[in-house]
This record gives C-alpha cells, sequence and structure tokens, in this order.
C-alpha cells in the first residue's frame, strides 16, 4: 500500500514530459503483450469507491497520455450517483470538468474480458497538474504524509 501512495505522488510531480514519456512506454509494452486489445476502460474512483468512467477504442489509448476530462462532481456523489450540492462542486461551480491523468502501472486486461478490453485508472488533477484536493486518494496520500512526519505508521 505504502509503495502505491509514494508511487502516485511522485507520479503527479513529474514534469509533463516524462509522464507522457512513461505512459507511451507503458501502452507499449502492453500493446505487445495484448495485441488484440479493441476497448479501454478509462476509470476514475469516486468519494464512494464506486469506478466512473467511459470506454474509448484502443486507438484513442495513447492520447490519454495527455489526459482526459471528468466532472469534479464526481467527488460530490452519494452512493446512488446523486450530486450532493451542499459539497459545492456541482451546479453551484457550472459543474466544471477536470483534467484526468492515467496513474501509472494501471493499464491491465479488465477482469470481464482480458483478451478484448484493458482498464485504466485515473487521477484527477489541477490547472497546473497539482493532485486535486478533493480526490480520495489525493486525500489519503496527505495523511500519508502527515503520518509519516510523525514518524508513525498505519502497520
Amino acid at each position: 500500500m505504502e509503495t502505491n501512495i509514494v508511487e502516485v505522488e511522485n507520479f503527479v510531480q513529474q514534469t509533463e514530459e516524462r509522464r507522457v514519456s512513461a505512459f507511451a512506454k507503458e501502452v507499449k509494452r502492453y500493446l505487445e503483450t495484448y495485441p488484440d486489445t479493441q476497448y479501454v476502460d478509462v476509470l476514475l474512483t469516486d468519494l464512494n469507491g464506486c469506478f466512473r468512467g467511459k470506454r474509448i477504442p484502443v486507438a484513442g489509448l495513447s492520447k490519454l497520455e495527455k489526459g482526459c476530462y471528468f466532472p469534479a462532481s464526481v467527488f460530490a456523489m452519494d452512493i446512488l450517483g446523486n450530486v450532493v450540492e451542499e459539497a459545492g462542486l456541482g451546479q453551484e461551480m457550472g459543474e466544471p470538468d477536470r483534467s484526468c491523468i492515467p496513474v501509472p502501472g494501471t493499464l491491465t486486461p479488465s477482469a470481464a474480458d482480458p483478451q478484448s478490453i484493458a482498464q485504466v485508472q485515473l487521477t484527477m488533477v489541477d490547472e497546473d497538474g497539482a493532485p486535486f484536493d478533493v480526490e480520495p486518494r489525493n486525500v489519503l496520500n496527505r495523511l500519508w504524509q502527515q503520518l509519516r512526519q510523525r514518524g508513525c505508521s498505519p502497520w
């Protein structure tokens, strides 16, 4: 678990050029291993741990290196998928879209159809590329950093 959090933190801090290059290499390796892939599910985990996403043709996979867009309100949904307006990420803000970039190492075959469908997890970033504050993985990472600074560990 520690490795994933640190990898995500380091990944977001990399320059755009290095990130793009790393993802391009990951895509190349994946498609060499799974040449029959036809679709990719791009997945963003909401506040409730539910995947929100899109299915794209595999030809669009390399374009993900520059990111894709999801509404910030994905982190203000209740368990039924309704936006909780009191969170301040919905209509009040105009339902803004934010850039989402692939999380390194998450391009894998889909359990539903591993021969023809891949999946990749995304993380949301601000306009300047910094982690989006309310995304659960970023909240967890901040808490993890606070524990580390105090010399504590959850295990």
